[in-house]
């Protein structure tokens, strides 16, 4: 006999017809709940918050959804009703699961019918680019995009409000600026300058600091300084140069060094810092021999400059031409650009063989007979062209510009819901042009391109041979490059680094280079996986890692050099391996001083394993570190654990926690927690690389042992990764739950289930192999369902 949330079948072996009262289902009566539920979940005093004798069955609420899926998932395990208290039958179960299972899983289906899905910020900027063959910066025009289920392309969190379609309007024009280009070729720049010329607004030379901060040579000018440094391309400045791509060229040699010298390069407003500022690169300058260094930059705004410093030295204020410790020559510097073409190319593009000057109502039907289709990706009808087409007519009418016309029919197309959304529509499956759109926007975050929709217009992409060939050429495109930053990006939290600036008295190791080292890594790891076809347990532990020199000085791993990021084998019994003991994911996981078990364990389990840890209730306050060092976050979570209805979760988030302690809030290895308060100082009297003095204390020693939740003892992260290794079908279901949320733009639901477990066994018996498993998300009845 069944209990069903509908009110369909409930019959009298289970429970005696459930009494209603609105939406809401009165269970108090039921001897299922009476006998096995209610004891604890009933009144203001129910345990976990849950009260089952009020809990609303209308499950397009959120909240009665994921109380009821709650409610499934405890009885299911088994977890529910806990141990000692009398266990549910098992036909009585297994009747009551069927029932609720389907009653959960109809009413997601119904919910996911109702979103509609819209370009994210991203999205926009990477469609614009490659429909119209343009690099423009104008997602930071657009309002942020809110995160729904770690991801900020889902459908449900992607409104659109008033102050969204202003922004989209000057997006637009942004947009058609670009296409357009200047109306004249904007200025060419050759500038050849030299450090030891730089001059004021005035035109005086800037030699206040020769002798002092720097030393002047036959060649140019000697710099020591990593912190502050008054290199800034003055002179370029001074030229006003317009926002383009620029070529650079910097004469350069390391002195008084036997190793190399790390140079860095900043553009953007360097002088004032008031205006966007950016990172060149670095680059490791070698001893002794000259050397030119070259790169590429794009200044995205007017009057911006270039500025060379060093890295990893000690400065001098007073007596640069005696200092004797390394630093760097900058001899001849060169700035060449911009260097896009005049006209821009993406005006060709568009027009064609039109000219702005000479252009007609008919010239404008074919250019939007072109363009339409690109943009709304997918065929357009007569009437579409024509309303777009009205605009042109009625500008040239009026007495205005064939351009403006055109400006004002692309703006419309712009700003549209055709562009703008995604339309997704089908009956058991989306058509050929929709399944184009959800594939490039899955693996390039960008428009589908003329071979996607070639095919889509042919109605064979769903043929599964050309399907993967399909994800094999996206995947090998540079465009792809999308889906490694933004997934990743929000998957593992690595768009977070920056939310938290480590406390410099207890990191004072932590600088800029250690930072975009670690994120390095990460996307590096994960392009290594894909690349070669890597096992996704690799993710959870693997005999690798990604690194560079100071990357690897951070972790203690020898005979690594250099700026690159490379494969390294790790030696047996390393902590290291797979994502967790990354830097990139300790530091985002750390609140820039401490790190908690919680915030860590609670990440593991919905990053890596796909679980939502339950919200805690109300009235438990958070755990606070003890700044002092004198009580550990784990005697403090001891006496936490001691409330049963605090234990309940925490026997699951806490282990993943305890098993990443030795790792520190920047992902270095500790046996000791550092402190401000009471302990010893260390030896230690200045950090590598940033010379900063050490001003923390050692504090208590770490324990990193724990047990999991079925009372496996672990006395490292080694054995908890271990550990997590004996369920790879929970760690294939929870990336694959990961990026089918990603890749849909949805949220996963209790429906999805069955789906999600079906990719996970599939890509099982192929070795758990990453590529394999796009290939088998994208081949899925689930990728390609409305």
């Amino acid at each position: 006999m069944m209990v069903s949330l509908s009110g369909q079948n409930i019959e009298d072996a289970v429970t005696e017809r459930v009494p209603r009262s609105g939406r809401l289902w009165a269970l108090q009566d039921a001897p299922l709940y009476s006998e096995h539920c209610l004891s604890c979940h009933q009144g203001e005093a129910a345990e976990a918050g849950l009260d089952l004798s009020t809990l609303g069955r209308d499950l397009s609420d959120p909240e009665n959804m994921r109380r009821w899926v709650l409610v499934h998932d405890r009885v299911e395990s088994g977890e529910m009703p806990p141990e000692g208290e009398p266990r549910i039958g098992p036909v009585v179960k297994q009747e009551f699961m069927a029932s609720l299972s389907q009653d959960l899983t109809t009413a997601q289906r119904k919910r996911n019918d109702v979103v509609l899905r819209r370009l994210n910020r991203i999205e926009y900027e990477n469609s614009v680019r490659d429909v119209f063959g343009i690099s423009v910066l104008v997602k930071d025009l657009l309002p942020q995009d809110a995160s729904t289920d770690g991801f900020d392309n889902v459908g449900e969190g992607l409104a659109v409000s008033a102050e969204a379609m202003r922004a989209y309007l000057d997006a637009a024009d942004a947009v058609i600026d670009s296409v357009f280009g200047p109306e004249k070729q904007p200025k060419v720049i050759n500038h050849v300058t030299n450090l030891n010329d730089q001059r004021d607004h005035l035109g005086n030379l800037n030699d206040r600091q020769f002798g002092k901060m720097f030393r002047k040579t036959d060649a140019g000018l000697v710099i020591f300084q990593s912190n502050y440094c008054p290199t800034n391309l003055v002179n370029f400045a001074r030229l006003l140069a317009p926002a383009g791509t620029y070529h650079g060229s910097i004469r350069v040699r390391a002195i008084q060094s036997d190793k190399p010298v790390t140079m860095r390069i900043y553009g953007g407003d360097t002088i004032v810092g008031r205006a966007e500022k950016h990172l060149v690169g670095y680059y490791d300058i070698e001893p002794g021999q000259w050397q030119t260094i070259e790169f590429v930059d794009r200044l995205v705004q007017n009057r911006g400059t270039f500025q060379p410093k060093c890295y990893g030295t000690i400065d001098t204020r007073k007596d640069a031409d005696t200092y004797p410790n390394p630093g760097l020559e900058i001899g001849e510097i060169t700035i060449q650009g911009p260097l896009e073409t005049w006209p821009p190319a993406s005006r060709k593009k568009l027009l064609g063989k039109v000219e702005f000057d000479t252009g007609t109502v008919q010239d404008a039907e074919q250019i939007l007979g072109r363009c339409l289709p690109i943009l709304f990706r997918r065929p357009v009808d007569g009437t579409e062209i024509a309303s777009h087409l009205g605009m042109v007519r009625a500008a040239i009418e009026s007495g205005e510009s064939f351009q403006k016309g055109l400006r004002q029919a692309l703006k419309m197309a712009l700003c549209s819901p055709q562009f703008l959304f995604l339309e997704e529509t089908g009956d058991s499956h989306i058509d050929s042009y929709a399944l184009a759109s959800r594939l490039s926007y899955f693996l390039w975050s960008s428009a589908p391109d003329s071979e996607l929709l070639g095919l889509a217009e042919r109605d064979n992409l769903r043929e599964p041979l050309i399907l993967r060939q399909q994800v094999e050429r996206l995947l090998s495109d540079p465009r792809s490059k999308a889906f490694k930053q933004n997934f990743t990006g929000q998957w593992l939290g690595l768009r977070e680094i920056d939310f938290t600036a480590p406390d410099e008295k207890l990191f004072p190791e932590f600088d800029e280079l250690l930072k975009i080292s670690m994120v390095a890594e990460t996307e590096a790891f994960f392009q290594e996986l894909l690349d070669q076809n890597l096992s996704i347990m690799n993710f959870i532990d693997s005999d690798f890692v990604m690194l560079n020199g100071r990357l690897a000085t951070h972790y203690g791993i020898d005979g690594v050099r250099g700026q690159m990021i490379r494969k390294v084998m790790l030696p047996a019994r390393s902590v290291r391996g797979g994502v967790m003991t990354q830097g990139s994911v300790l530091k985002v996981t750390a609140n820039g001083t401490h790190t908690s078990p919680v915030l860590r364990g609670a990440w593991v389990m919905q990053n890596l394993l796909g679980i939502s840890p339950a919200v805690p209730p109300p009235n438990v306050p958070a755990i606070e570190p003890d700044a002092r060092g004198a009580v550990t976050l784990r005697q403090q979570l001891a006496k936490h654990r001691d409330q049963q209805s605090c234990a309940i979760c925490h026997d699951k988030i806490d282990p993943p926690g305890f098993a990443l302690e030795n790792f520190n809030a920047i992902g270095g290895w500790r046996d000791h927690y550092r402190t401000t308060g009471e302990g010893k100082r260390p030896t230690l009297r200045r950090a590598p690389f940033t010379f900063n003095y050490v001003r923390y204390k050692i504090g208590p020693p770490v324990d990193a042992s724990g047990e999991t939740e079925d009372r496996t003892s672990f006395h490292d992260v080694r054995e908890f990764k271990a550990w997590m290794l004996k369920d790879k079908s929970a760690i294939a279901r929870g990336l694959t739950r990961k990026l089918m949320t990603y890749g849909l733009g949805r949220r996963m639901g209790f429906a999805d289930r069955d789906a999600i477990q079906q990719i996970a066994a599939s890509v099982q018996k192929q070795g758990y192999g990453f590529r394999d498993l796009i290939h088998v998300i994208v081949q899925s009845d689930l990728f390609q369902r409305p």
